[in-house]
């Protein structure tokens, strides 16, 4: 099986990407929805959580799901970003 906290860290990486390319950044999210398979894992997903969104702080749920749409996955993430749009006239 799989390592939470490495998948953890992938699904943050992914989530800094699609941002970078809607012109935004992580700074960004105000809310984080995750979804674990085994919520004894809380401590190695919490933590590399906080290792992207330790000054960024948004608000964030972990819940605890009875599977994924894969067996390997053992995390899943939303991530909600208000982005400013420039006026345009």
């Amino acid at each position: 099986m799989g390592d939470s906290y490495i998948q953890t860290v992938q699904i943050l990486r992914n989530i800094e990407s699609a941002l970078q390319s809607a012109g935004a950044s992580l700074t960004d999210v105000v809310r984080t929805r995750i979804y674990v398979t085994n919520i004894d894992e809380w401590e190695k997903v919490g933590k590399a959580h906080g290792e992207f969104f330790s000054e960024i702080r948004p608000a964030t749920t972990m819940v605890e799901v009875n599977r994924l749409i894969s067996p390997e996955m053992l995390v899943e993430i939303e991530a909600e970003a208000l982005i400013n749009q420039p006026d345009t006239v």
